[in-house]
């Protein structure tokens, strides 16, 4: 059976994020040099080229979604969003190419972002035949409290970002990378998560809340959580985690993924169960790892071999109304 090589993962992480970064760079630089010949696409004038810093964008106060300020049908090009708030603002049938946001903030009432594009997939460089750029935006040290709704955010990078009451519906987030993030009640629904990686990301709590089906495949990885409280209720929460991405890893046919997390799963919950519980986890991780970990069986079979023969040379045996004791130098033979 295969399992998840988390270090091999990680480290082969590190190289697609320098990757994807310098990719990112060298796009943002192409676009910026050709921004008055670019194919499709309306800068909006506001907003494009420019490094926004300090600036407050929507309604100020805790409004519902209908008294949200609306921008529809913009493109927002390789904009530079420095400690900048975004609060009560929906965007709607917006581009975002190439951006990148920087330690801000989308909170009080909460962003929400609706048939909204945060890649650009085509080339501007000739010959463009077969060709795909997979220009994404970057979100560093932000706080984000947002919807995303029938969106593309695939090819972002997330890092050092905590998100917190967070849906992410309807919503294709291939190909993603959230390192260093931090969860804390985040539901999917119904998305995209082929190729969807977290690498060093902390969750408190997030779900899938699919009516019909979040897609993975062989590459969508999460990394282990580390407890950071190590109490009973903390490792509730992150089994409950683990379980939950398992069963989405096993309605996606990917049983080998869908087995590691499980073990991990039982794992973790081990950790948060009374004595006896406890114990008889215990006893079914030793004897065959949760029925994830086969090799464990072989494993406790010649540990019992070892410990009942070394118990036999100690204790010696009865056969034939006579006690057999073994020593290292001699057997000796006492009858009754």
């Amino acid at each position: 059976m295969a399992y998840v090589n988390f270090k091999e993962e990680k480290f082969k992480g590190k190289i697609q994020i320098e990757k994807r970064k310098k990719n990112n760079e060298k796009l943002y630089q192409y676009i910026i040099k050709h921004k008055d010949s670019l194919n499709g696409i309306y800068p909006n004038l506001k907003y494009s080229f420019k490094k926004i810093i300090d600036e407050y964008i929507g309604k100020k106060g805790i409004l519902g979604e209908e008294n949200f300020k609306e921008i529809i049908s913009e493109d927002i090009v390789c904009s530079k969003f420095i400690d900048c708030k975004f609060n009560n603002i929906k965007f709607k049938d917006c581009k975002f190419i190439g951006c990148v946001f920087e330690n801000c903030n989308f909170d009080e009432g909460g962003v929400i972002f609706e048939n909204c594009i945060f890649i650009k997939e085509d080339s501007e460089m000739l010959p463009s035949l077969n060709r795909k750029d997979n220009l994404g935006c970057s979100f560093y040290n932000c706080n984000i409290y947002a919807k995303f709704l029938n969106s593309d955010i695939s090819y972002s990078i997330f890092e050092n970002c905590k998100l917190k009451n967070t849906n992410i519906e309807l919503t294709n987030a291939s190909n993603v990378i959230m390192i260093g993030c931090e969860f804390d009640k985040v539901e999917i629904a119904d998305c995209d998560f082929r190729g969807f990686k977290t690498f060093d990301t902390y969750m408190i709590n997030f779900e899938f809340n699919d009516k019909f089906l979040t897609k993975f495949d062989e590459k969508t990885f999460f990394d282990k959580i580390e407890p950071r409280i190590k109490d009973k209720q903390e490792y509730e929460g992150i089994y409950e985690i683990y379980e939950n991405i398992a069963d989405e890893f096993k309605d996606n046919s990917l049983n080998n993924s869908f087995g590691e997390y499980y073990y991990l799963c039982k794992c973790t919950q081990r950790k948060s169960l009374k004595l006896l519980p406890k114990l008889g986890s215990y006893l079914n991780w030793i004897t065959c790892g949760y029925g994830e970990r086969p090799s464990f069986s072989i494993y406790s079979s010649l540990a019992i071999i070892v410990i009942f023969s070394f118990l036999y040379l100690i204790t010696g045996i009865e056969t034939d109304s006579r006690n057999i004791l073994y020593t290292f130098n001699n057997i000796y033979l006492h009858g009754r």
